[in-house]
């Protein structure tokens, strides 16, 4: 965001003080690529602050902007590719499990070198974020690499549906606990939804790379959940407990509801959209599509930094 307003706006502050932050976590070079998500900056260096190491809360869109960030200026800027792909990496060696008896791909957490087996809804912007970079991998859509990220993404994809379709209201917890044996459950304390868009972007992004219609499939399952336990007569609800079908909506709507929730919905079913995740266009982590730079050029949009 900070860089589409330097070049708008010919400030050049904005793009180099964003831009300093990751240049300066490169250089703090974690293991595996992977990064406890609390920083002490009141050194002479940032320092980590914790060991807890996750794809979710407080961590997810940092590696997605890792992706994002090289694909807005026109895959050219090798240390966001290469910091993506570091991550990518560690995280299938440190972070990916299956699940028993089903065989369900996840990514963990690790809170100081232990594993816990559970899994945000928010980490199932992954799928979406996978194919992506697989797509757009610098060594080749068939390479071993960019096939395994897409095989990844699928994989994770297809668990965040079963989040949703093994729950009585259709509708996923905040997150589940995977368990030996039983698969998973809703997690201990937060069985609630609050209309939450990582799976439906992930539906988006693969139905979009993919042409597979079972995307859509999915998405519309998730929808019609939505319409019968959500919905209300202002609006859409949260739900306290997804394993109650005889709850009612909170009085809540998150603005993710509408700015990323339903526009992704909308989105998967368009059958005109001018959304080319290829060639034109990135979504910054809240759902708004950006023209990527070269876009921008071909389209005759000056930059105000080149002035």
């Amino acid at each position: 965001e900070f860089r589409l307003l330097a070049r708008l706006t010919g400030i050049s502050d904005y793009k180099e003080k964003s831009e300093r932050v990751y240049k300066l976590l490169d250089e703090m070079n974690p293991k595996h690529g992977l990064y406890p998500y609390f920083i002490r900056n009141t050194g002479k260096k940032p320092e980590f602050g914790n060991d807890k190491i996750t794809f979710g809360a407080m961590s997810d869109s940092f590696y997605e902007y890792m992706l994002k960030i090289w694909i807005q200026g026109g895959r050219k800027e090798k240390l966001y590719r290469d910091m993506y792909d570091r991550a990518i990496q560690g995280m299938h060696d440190e972070l990916l499990t299956l699940s028993s008896p089903s065989g369900l791909v996840f990514i963990a957490d690790k809170n100081n070198g232990k594993m816990d087996t559970k899994m945000d809804h928010l980490v199932c912007f992954m799928g979406g974020l996978l194919a992506l970079g697989a797509y757009t991998d610098p060594q080749g859509f068939h390479s071993d690499r960019a096939q395994r990220d897409l095989k990844t993404a699928k994989s994770l994809t297809y668990t965040c549906y079963q989040m949703y379709a093994r729950m009585p209201t259709g509708i996923s917890a905040e997150f589940v606990q995977f368990y030996p044996g039983k698969d998973f459950e809703s997690g201990r304390g937060a069985p609630h939804y609050l209309l939450r868009p990582e799976t439906v972007e992930s539906f988006f992004y693969l139905y979009q790379l993919t042409g597979d219609p079972v995307y859509r499939e999915w998405g519309w399952e998730v929808f019609q959940a939505i319409e019968r336990y959500c919905r209300t007569d202002a609006g859409y609800g949260s739900l306290k407990d997804v394993r109650k079908t005889s709850g009612v909506p909170e009085d809540k709507m998150e603005s993710f509801f509408l700015a990323e929730t339903l526009k992704y919905l909308y989105l998967l079913f368009d059958p005109e959209t001018p959304i080319d995740l290829l060639h034109t266009h990135v979504f910054n982590t809240e759902a708004h599509p950006l023209r990527i730079f070269p876009a921008m050029d071909q389209d005759g949009v000056m930059d105000l930094l080149e002035q």
